[in-house]
């Protein structure tokens, strides 16, 4: 009996061993296919990601290099205003010493203090006003340099984008690749960034943008030019004041003052013609009498004595005589209006100066944003470049025990987004008040200060449909 049951516990284990064994290898095929699917997918998705920032980034560089050189230009164009108004400073500091000097020179002992002065004051005219006109020539050359590089920059940031789009993907994943035909909204995105959410703005293109434009408060050539005139300084928005004791005084029944009047003025010469920087310095003395007549008795105006005068302009494109208001110069017309008469007569032209530069700023459609739209990007890898079970030859078929290997366009396809987005350092700000604005308003997007910087950003169900629907057809 006992060998009889022995008898029956005999024979083979090996097809039950197979089966486990066959199971087993499924697991481990499974877990290797499931592992480089994850492997490859992240890998994947982060060479998409870095892409899309770095095409973000470029055009924030953009951004932030054209908002430096508006800055410089405004710089330059303000520098330009205080030369041409240094030059009719000195201009009306001589004059007024040769008019002294005609009334005082004959006093003796005051005479000769008088004359000396007029020779002191006129030797620092004759030099001053050479390197006066060398300066305006230089900064026109600098802004001409300013209008080029922004030009450079602009179009070699466009075309950046494309070669280190590339060059990024496949420093990040060689077998990974950048379809352009995957790609066109890329495309569109990267040409709305240079050529849509920014423009170049220029005298001649306000013009013919005129009625399109007609609900919006200004051009941007013009909100430029505002800029401009906001940012000099005091000596050259305004140099009027008038002078104390002695030079104003009242002693019955006399009264007199002395006004200084002047300042640097943008000349606008016409719709296609490039602007004018011009200056004028007045100094004149007033006197008033009280004096009675049949209407009463009452001070009786003042009566303008010219003490001194000088006007400069910046080229020839403008004629000081013609040109300006009661308000201009320090309302110089207003306050001192024989020396004004005088100092546009004796007008002098300093450098040659062609007007305020085409320059890139946002457009219309950006204006009161903050941020672009999406910078999408779109990487595939092939499927035979995944390394997974379905790529190794196991005789004359390919061993595929994994359904969801199997990928939409026999490829991996990854879809990232980015935007460029403009913001003050709030951090900076935490620490010091410097970067945040005196004001406190809110600031929108602009091609005036240099905050623009890169965030990456969550896809649309629209752009997703859209990398769907290309990668299901290609």
């Amino acid at each position: 009996m006992k060998h009889g049951r022995m008898l029956k516990q005999q024979g083979q284990a090996m097809v039950l061993s197979l089966i486990l064994m066959s199971f087993a290898l499924m697991v481990v095929i499974f877990s290797f296919n499931a592992s480089q699917l994850n492997l490859n997918s992240t890998r994947l998705q982060n060479t998409a990601d870095n892409t899309a920032y770095s095409i973000a980034t470029i055009a924030a560089r953009d951004f932030n290099f054209k908002a430096y050189t508006n800055r410089a230009s405004v710089a330059n164009q303000v520098a330009i205003a205080q030369m041409v108004g240094l030059s009719s400073w000195f201009n009306m500091t001589d004059r007024f010493a040769q008019n002294a000097c005609t009334a005082l020179c004959w006093v003796p002992y005051l005479g000769s203090v008088v004359s000396a002065i007029n020779s002191a004051v006129g030797a620092v005219n004759n030099v001053a006003q050479p390197i006066l006109e060398a300066m305006i020539y230089a900064e026109d050359i600098i802004l001409r340099t300013l209008a080029v590089s922004q030009d450079i920059v602009h179009y070699g940031g466009l075309t950046a984008t494309m070669t280190a789009s590339e060059d990024i993907v496949r420093a990040n994943d060689p077998d990974a690749r950048l379809d352009l035909l995957q790609n066109p909204q890329m495309m569109q995105d990267i040409r709305d960034l240079w050529f849509n959410f920014q423009k170049k703005h220029s005298r001649n293109n306000q013009n013919s943008n005129r009625f399109r434009r007609s609900n919006s408060n200004s051009s941007q050539f013009q909100d430029f030019i505002g800029v401009t005139l906001n940012s000099r300084d005091s000596f050259s928005k305004s140099r009027t004041y008038k002078l104390g004791f002695p030079w104003s005084f009242s002693a019955f029944p006399l009264r007199w003052k002395t006004h200084k009047a002047g300042g640097s003025e943008l000349i606008s010469n016409g719709n296609n013609e490039a602007e004018t920087w011009t200056s004028m310095d007045t100094i004149s003395f007033h006197l008033s009498k009280f004096r009675c007549s049949w209407s009463g008795c009452r001070w009786r105006g003042y009566r303008e004595t010219p003490l001194g005068w000088g006007a400069t302009r910046s080229d020839n494109r403008a004629n000081i005589q013609r040109v300006g208001n009661s308000s201009t110069w320090g309302s110089s017309r207003r306050k001192n209006s024989w020396a004004s008469w005088l100092a546009a007569s004796n007008q002098e032209t300093r450098g040659s100066y062609n007007g305020v530069r085409p320059f890139y700023g946002l457009s219309d459609q950006a204006n009161a944003k903050n941020q672009t739209e999406n910078i999408t990007v779109v990487v595939s890898k092939s499927q035979q470049n995944l390394r997974t079970s379905s790529s190794v030859a196991v005789g004359e078929v390919n061993t595929d025990p994994a359904a969801n290997e199997e990928l939409l366009g026999d490829r991996m396809t990854a879809l990232a987004a980015a935007q460029v987005y403009y913001s003050r350092p709030y951090d900076l700000m935490q620490t010091t008040s410097a970067w945040s604005r005196r004001d406190s308003h809110h600031e929108y997007g602009n091609l005036y200060n240099p905050f623009w910087q890169t965030r990456l950003s969550e896809t649309t169900n629209t752009e997703r449909s859209i990398v769907l629907a290309l990668t299901k057809v290609m």
